[in-house]
């Protein structure tokens, strides 16, 4: 088989395995966010009354699928299933984005989750351009040998699946590990104000550029117009009623303050009001600011106090806002000087917490960058341990064909 033949096969997988790996991977670490946006497919298409139960498996699955696609792919585990495998997933996937760039439904595909938030036409691109690769390696497989020995190929299937589970745990019952979001740790919530002054725009000789108004350049140059200022992403807006009082409420401000984020109000959440107050009390009583931001208004929002009785401040704020900040249901924030100090999934913690000399502490105690640092070095080991154990096997020796003249006399 010449060179060449096997350096464009190897590509195609790498290219072809990364774009999977790509959106496993982004799938795996934000279950909560693969199921939002699966959660908006199923409005658009009149089904906005689906099982979450059954989306929650479906997310966790899709993300598993494509993250071990991506790796056999990338590895060249499974030479030929693989890219079957692949080409199953994107006849799905490729009428789906021929729908969603001429109806655009939704603004985005959500293929890459918050990592890359790409077009309804980019994605339409991609998914033809990836289609056609997988078809190019079904036909040249056997153009390039795999990494890992064959009979070990399976260990690279589990640990994948293993690695892809894991993360969506994490994501599901804690926080995703690596924050893609608005709103990650060390970021704050409502910037402080600045005054800055309108740029102008002057041309010279063909050339235009912008200056500030302390700035401006000599009468050589000819004045155009005044600099269109680029918007700053909206900040969280807080309501009291129907009073905005964002600054108010979340203005950076020395010391810590607790934010109970309630992105969907539900029963399941009311009957740990109990816990939640407790955990209000102690806040306060060690100096902490406790504040619900509840994704309600009006009547609905006066039954969540109803029921939850806050002994506590609590305001109102949207719900795409709230799962920008925090994913889950019901979510804890800490912020520190006015910065995202750490956040938790409050809905998966358990009220023994409070028996604890320092529940906070508790609390905090898992590291979501020290998780995904672990995660992915024990991954990355295990795929490398596998291959280089391959490599130490010696390789088992080929029976030669018998050739025609040894063949036994009475078969001829």
């Amino acid at each position: 088989m010449p060179r060449y033949a096997t350096v464009a096969v190897w590509a195609m997988r790498v290219l072809t395995g990364a774009m999977f790996v790509l959106s496993g991977w982004a799938k795996s670490v934000d279950p909560y966010g693969t199921v939002y946006k699966m959660e908006e497919y199923f409005a658009v298409w009149g089904l906005g009354g689906f099982p979450r139960e059954i989306t929650i498996i479906m997310a966790v699955g899709l993300a598993a699928l494509e993250l071990t696609i991506g790796v056999a792919l990338a590895l060249g585990c499974l030479r030929r299933s693989t890219p079957i495998s692949a080409l199953v997933v994107m006849a799905v996937m490729l009428p789906l984005s021929v729908y969603l760039a001429v109806a655009e439904p939704v603004a985005h595909c959500g293929c890459f989750g918050d990592l890359l938030v790409i077009s309804n036409t980019a994605t339409l691109i991609k998914n033809v351009v990836l289609t056609a690769l997988l078809v190019s390696l079904l036909k040249y497989y056997k153009s390039a040998q795999p990494l890992i020995r064959p009979w070990m190929q399976w260990m690279v299937i589990a640990a994948t699946i293993a690695y892809s589970l894991t993360l969506s745990f994490v994501g599901w019952q804690f926080q995703p590990v690596v924050d893609f979001r608005a709103y990650p740790v060390g970021a704050e919530l409502v910037a402080e104000e600045s005054e800055a002054m309108p740029t102008y725009i002057y041309e010279k000789n063909g050339e235009r550029r912008e200056f500030a108004l302390n700035a401006l350049p000599d009468s050589t140059w000819m004045f155009v117009d005044v600099a269109t200022q680029v918007a700053v992403e909206d900040e969280l807006a807080v309501f009291d009623g129907d009073e905005e009082v964002t600054a108010d409420v979340l203005s950076p401000e020395e010391g810590d303050c607790l934010l109970l984020v309630v992105s969907e109000p539900s029963i399941d959440a009311l009957s740990r009001a109990r816990f939640t107050n407790e955990l209000a009390d102690y806040a306060q009583s060690h100096g902490i600011r406790f504040i619900a931001l509840v994704a309600a208004s009006g009547q609905n929002f006066d039954i969540w106090k109803q029921y939850a009785r806050p002994n506590f401040e609590a305001y109102s704020a949207a719900d795409t806002a709230l799962k920008q900040l925090a994913r889950g249901t019901t979510a804890l924030v800490m912020l520190h000087d006015g910065r995202v100090a750490w956040k938790r999934n409050f809905s998966t913690l358990s009220p023994e917490l409070m028996q604890f000399d320092d529940p906070i502490e508790e609390i905090i105690k898992v590291d979501n960058g020290h998780v995904s640092l672990w995660l992915a070095g024990a991954f990355v080991a295990i795929i490398l341990s596998i291959y280089l154990f391959g490599l130490m096997l010696p390789r088992p020796r080929r029976k030669p064909k018998p050739s025609k003249s040894e063949t036994p006399a009475e078969n001829v």
